[in-house]
Formats: C-alpha cells, structure tokens, sequence
C-alpha cells in the first residue's frame, strides 16, 4: 500500500514492530516534479485533482506540497469527491496553473480522460503519477511495473521464511522506477517532449 503508517499498519517503517512488513508503493514525489520542471521548465503552479476522500491521495498532496518548493513549484488543489466531479475539477485549474499532475487517485484515474480533454483544448499539459496514465493520453509518467514490486515483496518473503521476525524488517520502497511518455499527447497540449528526455524512456507512446 502506499501509507502503511498512515493505515494503522506499522508504527516505524524503519522497525515496524508487531507481525508486519512489506512494501510500500509511493509514488516517487520528487523524481515526478523534477520531470515536470525538465519538460515544462517554465512551469511554476501546478494543479493537482484529487479525492479528499481517499486517504492514499491526501497522503500525496501532503507529500507534494512538502516537496514542491525546493523545486520552485507551487500546488494548487481542486477536490473530486467522485468520478463525475472529475471534469470540473480540471476546468478549475485552467488560467489558475502551468501544467497538471494527476496523482495515483483511483476517483481521478477513472475519469482520466477528462483531465485529459481539458489539458488538449487549453494547451495544458498532463503528468501522471502513473505510467498506465500515458497510453490514455498524460504526457509523462515516473512509475514501476508491479511485476518488479512482486520479486522485490519475494525477497522480504523469503528472509520471513527464513526465520526473521516481519516486525524488525523494515519496510521497504519501490527500487525499480520506469519512464514512459507520449509525445503525440504532449503535442496536442502544446509541449514538446526534449530528445533527452525521450532518449531515456523505457516506453515511448507512438
């Protein structure tokens, strides 16, 4: 899950104590803003949708806006309590922001599309916090492929298996982080994508 200490599970990530370790699946705050500084450099207020709801999304506004000023951004939030709130949410943040980001928010990712048509007809460009986001039509997306998450979780099996105690293992993030982006999309919103940036992608969007 994303925020094992914020769900109750674990007290200390570093020794969770009790009978529970694992993983957690945070998005990579910060390697997610220096790509949108590196590709909209101009950028300085971007948006963020989200649901207020979802504990997992306001664990990552919370990190965003701690992360935000050491890279010269500033957030601007706009709440969707549900899918169909989606779209205005977006519409809000037009002439308010340089860019969106869409974190890793179940509400927002499932009227993605949305977000996405805002981000075309106003020259707004869309990031996502995940790279399943980029084929649907974000520009860029920082991410890990979940089959990398499931051998690294194997590996915190194994010494469980072992014998190790789960409570004095700490939990551990993401190793493995992936690049994917869609210049086509990054076109229509009016952004293109440098070479360097493309250079360096796991996955380019055709």
């Amino acid at each position: 899950m994303t925020d094992p200490v914020g769900a109750k599970l674990v007290g200390d990530p570093m020794k969770p104590g009790g009978n529970v370790t694992g993983m957690s699946d945070l998005s990579p705050i910060a390697k997610h803003l220096a790509l949108i500084r590196e590709i909209t450099p101009d950028a300085k207020r971007i948006g963020v949708p989200y649901n207020p709801g979802e504990a997992n999304a306001v664990t990552l506004v919370g990190i965003l806006k701690a992360e935000a000023p050491a890279q010269g951004l500033t957030i601007v939030e706009a709440a969707a309590t549900k899918s169909a709130d989606v779209l205005a949410a977006a519409q809000s943040l037009v002439g308010k922001v340089d860019a969106i980001y869409v974190p890793t928010d179940n509400t927002i990712v499932s009227a993605l599309e949305a977000v996405i048509k805002v981000g075309v007809e106003n020259r707004l460009p869309v990031y996502a916090g995940d790279t399943d986001s980029v084929p649907r039509g974000a520009i860029a997306a920082i991410g890990f492929n979940y089959y990398d998450v499931g051998r690294q979780t194997g590996k915190i099996v194994l010494r469980v298996l072992k014998g190790e105690k789960p409570g004095d293992i700490p939990v551990e993030g993401v190793e493995i982080t992936e690049l994917h982006v869609n210049p086509g999309s990054a076109a229509k919103m009016g952004v293109t994508i440098p070479a360097a940036v493309i250079a360096r992608a796991k996955t380019v969007v055709q």
